[in-house]
């Protein structure tokens, strides 16, 4: 007497779960193939469901690897928000730990930026996100002042131009435009910090 087959349980996840396990499935897909070059049975079949789930959730794999993008983009914003919004920290320490943060973060996940950028809206979707920090930073920057542990006349332009000189040094980092050390970003953008607001 032969023992019964086991058949594989499929387990109810709730809808919030399940998008995510398709997204995470979608950028390892795209982190192997491209967005071009993916299929969506191969994003199923790794996330462990099938097609019409997917579509519950994405018309295309385009718009998965947009969504994925956003998500992405959406955690490098809360790692600044969450050091920056810490009022127990000082200011300074705050303001540089953030800048070196942010550049970890970029530098860790290049190759999802790689991966994921020529996804739909991505570019909208880059500038709120830079958009979020830059206020952050001018926030944080004016409670310093008011507070006197800072001088800065111009915190919002100082804001921008720190946040756009780093994100120009990471892209060319991440994209290997020019062949940068990454320790060396990560040092420049404390410095850069620093000479900025003026801390020791």
């Amino acid at each position: 007497m032969t023992a019964p087959t086991s058949k594989r349980k499929r387990v109810a996840k709730p809808p919030e779960e399940r998008r995510k396990d398709i997204l995470d499935a979608s950028v390892e897909v795209f982190l192997r193939k491209g967005i071009a070059d993916a299929k969506i049975e191969e994003i199923t079949e790794l996330a462990g469901v099938s097609k019409g789930t997917f579509y519950l959730y994405f018309k295309t794999k385009e718009e998965a690897a947009a969504a994925a993008w956003e998500r992405h983009l959406n955690v490098f914003a809360e790692v600044g928000e969450a050091i920056l919004g810490d009022t127990e920290v000082p200011i300074d320490v705050r303001l540089v730990d953030a800048m070196e943060s942010l550049c970890r973060f970029s530098l860790r996940h290049a190759d999802i930026h790689r991966a994921l950028y020529d996804a739909a809206g991505a570019e909208q979707v880059k500038i709120a996100a830079n958009e979020r920090l830059i206020r952050l930073i001018c926030d944080a920057v004016g409670s310093g002042v008011d507070a006197g542990d800072l001088r800065c006349a111009h915190p919002e332009m100082m804001a921008r131009a720190l946040y756009h000189g780093f994100c120009g040094a990471v892209t060319d980092a991440v994209t290997g435009f020019v062949p940068i050390d990454h320790d060396e970003v990560i040092q420049t953008a404390a410095e850069m910090t620093r000479a900025t607001f003026g801390l020791s």
